[in-house]
């Protein structure tokens, strides 16, 4: 296997599932670390660090559970006196 930084796919996979609003715990650490040893596992000998990195990313939906993605408001709401219909100009 080529040289792999398993630090790196670590706090890749960490920092994602922070983001993603995930409350690490002992437990989900070593979850984490569970999906790491698993991905390592299956990874063939030729496989380089971008493929172990995306073997784990994809893994991450099977192993935790995300908050659903809400897409933010492309603006802000409407109201009468934001369009200057509410002043006394």
């Amino acid at each position: 296997m080529a040289e792999i930084s398993l630090q790196d796919v670590f706090n890749r996979a960490y920092t994602y599932l922070r983001a993603s609003g995930i409350d690490m715990t002992v437990d989900r650490y070593r979850t984490l670390l569970h999906l790491i040893e698993d991905s390592v596992a299956s990874a063939d000998e030729e496989e380089q660090e971008d493929a172990l990195l995306e073997s784990a990313m994809e893994r991450i939906p099977r192993y935790f559970e995300l908050p659903e993605n809400r897409a933010p408001k492309a603006t802000p709401p409407l109201f009468r006196g934001s369009i200057g219909y509410g002043r006394d100009d």
